[in-house]
C-alpha cells in the first residue's frame, strides 16, 4: 500500500473524509479554471488579469533592431498613449519591444497611424513582451460609423468603438462575426450590455470595465 493509503487509512474517520473531498476537489478546481469564457466581458476580464500593461494608443513609428551575435533581432512599435489603464502614463511613447520572428514572412503586424487597445504581457528582462492572447491582445479601436439614415449627421461625438471580434473567439461558444454596436435604448452603453453582447463596444464602456477589474487586483 501507498504511503498515502497508509496516512489516510490512520486518520480519524471525519478527518479522512476531509482530506479525502480536498483531493478529490483538486482536479474539478483546475478544471473549472481552464474552462473557456462564456461572455465577451468574461474574456476581457481573463486577458486584463494576464495583462502587466494596459493602454489606448496610436502608432507612430515601427523600425527593426538588428540582433547581435546572428540572433533574429527585435522589433520596436511606439505608441503614443492616449488613454493609460496600467502601467503607463498618457501622453507619453510607449515602446513596445517584439521578437522580430513574430514578423516573419513579411507580417505586418501593426501599422504607422493604427489605432489600439494593447493588452500587454509585463515586459521581461530584456524588456520583449507581446499581446495577451497573440494579437487578440491587440484590439483595433475606430471611429463609430453612420448608418445610411444618419449619413448626413455630424459623428464629432459619437464614441470610439473598440473591436472585440477577435476577443470574441476566445469563448466557449464563439459569437458569430456581426459588426452589431452595443447600445442600449437610451443611447448610453453600459457593463451588463457589454457582457451580453457585443462584438463591438464604446471605448469608454471597455476602458472603464478594465479599469475597476485592475483596481479590484491592488
Amino acid at each position: 500500500m501507498s504511503s498515502a493509503h497508509t496516512t489516510i487509512r490512520h486518520l480519524h474517520p471525519a478527518t479522512t473524509l476531509l482530506a479525502l473531498a480536498s483531493i478529490l476537489s483538486v482536479p474539478a478546481q483546475a478544471q473549472q479554471s481552464a474552462q473557456p469564457p462564456q461572455t465577451i466581458e468574461e474574456a476581457l476580464h481573463q486577458m486584463s488579469d494576464s495583462a502587466g500593461v494596459i493602454f489606448i494608443g496610436e502608432v507612430t513609428a515601427i523600425r527593426s533592431v538588428t540582433g547581435a551575435n546572428g540572433s533574429s533581432g527585435i522589433v520596436e512599435v511606439d505608441f503614443r498613449i492616449d488613454q493609460a489603464v496600467r502601467k503607463c502614463t498618457p501622453n507619453t511613447t510607449y515602446t513596445l519591444r517584439e521578437w522580430a520572428g513574430l514578423w516573419a514572412a513579411g507580417d505586418q503586424r501593426y501599422r504607422v497611424g493604427q489605432r489600439l487597445l494593447m493588452l500587454l504581457h509585463a515586459p521581461g528582462p530584456s524588456g520583449i513582451t507581446s499581446p495577451v492572447g497573440g494579437m487578440t491582445g491587440a484590439i483595433p479601436v475606430r471611429a463609430s460609423t453612420t448608418s445610411p439614415d444618419t449619413a448626413s449627421a455630424t459623428t464629432a461625438s459619437a464614441p470610439l468603438i473598440a473591436d472585440l471580434r477577435w476577443v470574441g473567439i476566445r469563448l466557449q461558444r464563439p459569437l458569430p462575426y456581426t459588426s452589431s454596436v452595443l447600445v442600449t435604448a437610451q443611447g448610453s452603453p453600459s457593463v451588463a450590455d457589454t457582457s451580453t453582447a457585443a462584438q463591438q463596444a464604446p471605448v469608454y464602456v471597455v476602458v472603464g470595465m478594465l479599469a475597476s477589474w485592475q483596481q479590484a487586483r491592488q
